[in-house]
């Protein structure tokens, strides 16, 4: 049997193993004798660092998913688990090609990011033409000054003045156009995956059976802001680059000589081979440290979600168990990400202050080569600072390239995620596709109002088999209870019909307004945000100003929530998130059939869409589709609403079913009657 977990000895003796004991730390002798005065040193900093993330300092990303205590992969048939290889990411190829796939959204002509940064651009070649003149200001009054020049020496102060805070003025402009870029970038791009994800189907494939991606919400929600924020950053400073690459370059070579320009180059592609090296290993950390981002954030969702049973319980110790765990794999990938960003940072310093040493290198060569032997001093002066401005901008633009690989390691890491996001909805739409070809679903509909499954065999997405041969007629009128043990497949019945799992061989066959005469409640259902009305029409929120105040009032009383009447202010007050605290799970399934009452469609497909109310409401739920003619097609467990059905199937979850009447006592329902259910002949039906 694996243990996953290690023990407190275990750990206990890890944490000896890295970082010594406290007498091998603190006592000199020791440490000399055995390690040496470096390993001493090394010693010292580990011990520095938390313990919680000295084991960390060494962490792997595949180490641990969804922030839980065990490793991903399949269970082995011993309880361990089976590792996935981890996947690098890095600036190659395929981060060319997702980062092109982004750009290709954010840089349509018909999208505003497009516009914005064209007159950003245009911008900042008008301000860099003031940023050239208030750079070369210094060189000037080296002139005026040397020459005694009084009153050249008050015009270049007024007109230095002015050229000053017109340079503020466009920078402060370019950061507030950075920043709506950003906003608008941030904009389009989730517009662009709203579109693209919360697709019929879809939306739930990507969840519920795409392994590969992680966190959806996450991708969409954070990294798209931060991938926005960082596109900003290089934006505003290498919007223009090209352009002033090519004018200091021409500058520097006419005081320098090519032996400048020369120079400056040679430094720019040796720091930028070195810190090519550096940037691929902090492309890969980013990943993981935003896939656990995701994994913390997600495991406090669930806490959140399962208070109440976290409690009853007595859990709480368990979550905190996970948290911490959780937490110090976060922390271990972002302190990953602090050691593969240090040397990069020195690297950037570095190349920041050599800048400014190497202008003057560069103006000493043509000096002491006698070039400007004949121009007189306050002139040399003048030359010395404009050289002086000109070298260390154009190397200012160089460094700038090399400082922005921070920004491109992000938005690396960030591409990267996202376009795999991309990838994984592209690779589901064609699946899709496939399906609807492979196994029509929706395009196989009745000449009448039955549903028809005809020799289906339908399998788990893990290749499980769920039924073989399953061929039965729902007809309207007949209600069926669809039981069996736990795990034989009910639901996954209700998910075929739905669509949502493609059948492996036969076909459903659904009503000709299936959208309209089929409607599925689901054991949790959703509460959308917004006001009552706009509950009781869900999802066709559009059609909420149809919906007259009698309307409301009378199918929750067909549903037993009449007391929200008087709890909520209006009809049309909007309650986001309170209505999870406002309704109790069988107050939340009681508001799924207002729903269906409202709509009244011809099936009902219920999976235990009353597990969570009493036994009076569940029965009167059962007795009003009754009324309201509602053929109910039920998986549930409670033997006492069969007094609501005719017909039974049974799975024996090995893939086999049977068929069965149900036989009613004397008693029946039709004999049951509720002058709240109001009209339910078939002329009411198309209201």
């Amino acid at each position: 049997m694996y243990r996953l977990i290690p023990t407190e000895e275990e750990v206990r003796d890890e944490d000896r193993t890295e970082t010594g004991s406290l007498e091998e730390q603190h006592d000199p002798q020791t440490t000399s004798n055995t390690k040496g005065r470096l390993n001493s040193v090394v010693n010292m900093v580990k011990s520095m660092v938390p313990s919680f993330l000295r084991r960390s300092a060494q962490w792997n990303p595949s180490t641990y998913a969804r922030g839980s205590r065990y490793p991903p992969g399949r269970r082995g048939q011993h309880g361990g688990y089976h590792h996935k290889k981890k996947q690098e990411y890095r600036l190659d190829r395929q981060f060319l090609k997702r980062i092109s796939n982004i750009l290709s959204v954010l840089m349509n002509r018909r999208s505003t990011v497009f516009w914005l940064y064209i007159f950003m651009t245009l911008f900042c070649t008008l301000n860099e033409g003031i940023v050239y003149y208030v750079g070369t200001i210094p060189s000037r009054y080296y002139k005026v000054l040397g020459d005694k020049d009084q009153a050249a020496f008050f015009r270049l102060l007024i007109i230095s003045l002015g050229t000053v805070f017109l340079a503020g003025f466009g920078k402060t402009f370019i950061f507030f156009l950075g920043n709506l870029l950003s906003l608008e970038s941030r904009k389009t791009l989730t517009l662009h995956f709203h579109q693209a994800y919360l697709q019929p189907k879809l939306f739930y494939r990507l969840l519920m059976m795409h392994e590969d991606v992680d966190n959806p919400d996450q991708r969409i929600t954070q990294d798209i802001d931060k991938i926005s924020e960082s596109l900003k950053n290089m934006v505003e400073e290498l919007i223009i680059m090209p352009l002033l690459i090519i004018f200091y370059t021409w500058q520097c070579w006419a005081m320098a000589g090519y032996i400048g320009p020369l120079c400056i180059y040679g430094f720019f592609f040796l720091s930028s081979f070195v810190s090519r090296l550096l940037m691929n290993p902090i492309v890969d950390a980013i990943f993981y440290r935003e896939s656990a981002e995701g994994y913390f954030r997600f495991l406090h969702v669930r806490f959140r979600q399962f208070a109440e049973s976290i409690a009853f319980s007595r859990g709480e110790g368990e979550a905190k168990e996970s948290a911490d765990d959780s937490l110090r794999n976060l922390l271990g990938a972002q302190l990953d990400v602090i050691y593969k960003e240090a040397p990069f940072k020195f690297l950037q310093e570095s190349v920041s202050y050599f800048g400014s040493i190497l202008s003057y290198v560069i103006i000493a060569i043509p000096i002491f080569m006698g070039k400007y032997d004949n121009v007189p001093p306050s002139e040399i002066a003048a030359v010395i600072s404009k050289n002086s401005f000109v070298s260390m901008y154009l190397t200012y633009q160089f460094s700038k390239i090399i400082k922005c690989g921070t920004f491109l390691s992000d938005i690396a890491g960030y591409a990267s995620r996202l376009g795999q996001l991309m990838e994984a909805l592209d690779e589901l739409k064609t699946e899709m596709e496939n399906i609807a070809i492979d196994f029509p679903h929706e395009e196989s509909v009745s000449s009448d109002s039955s549903i028809r499954c005809e020799n289906v065999s339908l399998r788990t997405p893990t290749g499980e088999v769920v039924v073989n041969g399953f061929s039965f007629r729902f007809e309207p009128g007949v209600n069926t209870m669809i039981v069996g043990p736990n795990g034989a497949g009910k639901t996954s019945i209700l998910r075929a019909m739905g669509g949502l799992w493609p059948t492996t061989r036969g076909q459903i066959v659904l009503p000709q307004r299936f959208r309209k005469d089929l409607i599925f409640l689901p054991q949790a259902p959703y509460m959308s945000y917004g006001s009552l009305r706009e509950q009781i029409v869900y999802p066709l929120r559009e059609t909420a100003h149809m919906v007259s105040d009698a309307d409301v009032i009378r199918v929750l009383k067909l549903a037993r929530l009449e007391h929200l009447v008087e709890t909520i202010e209006e009809f049309d007050t909007p309650y986001t998130l309170d209505w999870d605290k406002m309704l109790s799970p069988g107050e939340q399934q009681k508001m799924a059939f207002a729903r269906l009452f409202y709509a009244r469609p011809i099936f009902a497909v219920l999976d235990e869409a009353t597990s969570s109310m009493d036994a009076v409401s569940a029965n009167e739920m059962f007795r009003q589709c009754h009324l309201l003619k509602i053929t109910c097609i039920t998986v549930c467990h409670n033997s006492s609403l069969e007094q609501y059905h005719a017909q039974r199937i049974a799975l024996d979850g090995q893939g086999g079913w049977a068929f069965s009447p149900i036989v009613h006592s004397s008693s029946s329902v039709d004999a049951e009657m509720d002058t709240l259910a109001g009209p339910s002949d078939e002329s009411s039906r198309s209201n």
